[in-house]
């Protein structure tokens, strides 16, 4: 069964050894786990009206089922980053809107 992605689903906290926020997770088989996007690169396939992101992240504490190298190399938990990653855009920047050159200029 996929995991839905919400609001519940992870919460931000700091390290003392960090200027930057990780997340931990709340809910689900990687509960407890914290870590850190790191770089995140948008790439658009225009042939394909499309857009690929790539991202680089690190574990900072694994739980009970896996271990930060497990995490790190497993392909569902980095599948998982992704989804949250693409839920936290979609609260900050909200669903996809349209928008012309016209629109832009008007803003100017």
């Amino acid at each position: 069964m996929q995991q839905k992605i919400t609001s519940k689903t992870f919460k931000y906290v700091e390290r003392p050894s960090s200027a930057v926020y990780s997340l931990e997770i709340l809910e689900g088989r990687f509960k407890g786990v914290i870590f850190t996007f790191g770089k995140v690169d948008l790439n658009e396939d225009k042939e394909n009206d499309q857009l690929g992101v790539s991202f680089q992240f690190s574990v900072e504490e694994g739980n009970r089922r896996y271990s930060k190298d497990d995490l790190m190399e497993s392909i569902k938990f980095k599948t998982f980053l992704g989804k949250v990653l693409r839920f936290i855009f979609e609260e900050e920047f909200g669903e996809y809107d349209e928008c012309s050159k016209a629109d832009i200029k008007e803003s100017l």
